[in-house]
């Protein structure tokens, strides 16, 4: 893990985040994003304001933790996903872009994805596929639900 300290007037680098698709049931398109960086926000002062910048701002746009399913269990207002072959465009509420990157799927995710209407998003403050999916199980990661157009 990499971790960057500093002030929000210093500029934040760019995160590596990679979205991979994640099919635990049949009808269940999801999408676990990793990142290797943690971002810590310090004040003027030098005081740490945010541990994890990237966290924050994820609960400030709707994710839930996965331990609160009535909290994700429907899409949250403003998400919104489109999938173009191997090509994914999330946009948050705001219309910024969550992801804008490629998705490698099968055809068997798609197929959900098409029927749902709607992709299951995760993430976590880091780890790799298999540690994340291990935090989801144990509801310490963050879900959002979006729409797919």
């Amino acid at each position: 893990m990499i971790e960057f300290v500093g002030q929000v007037g210093d500029g934040l680098p760019v995160l590596d985040v990679r979205a991979h698709a994640w099919l635990p049931g049949p009808r269940t398109p999801g999408i676990i994003y990793t990142h290797q960086l943690t971002i810590a926000l310090l004040d003027d002062n030098g005081a740490l304001t945010d541990a994890n910048a990237l966290i924050t701002r994820a609960r400030q746009l709707g994710w839930v933790e996965t331990s609160d399913y009535a909290g994700w269990a429907a899409p949250c207002p403003g998400w919104e996903a489109r999938l173009a072959g191997d090509h994914l465009l999330v946009r948050q509420p705001d219309g910024a872009a969550w992801y804008d990157g490629t998705l490698p799927t099968t055809d068997a995710w798609r197929a959900a994805a098409r029927a749902a209407g709607q992709l299951y998003h995760f993430t976590a403050a880091t780890g790799d596929v298999d540690s994340i999916g291990d935090q989801i199980a144990s509801g310490r990661a963050l879900a959002v639900v979006s729409t797919l157009d």
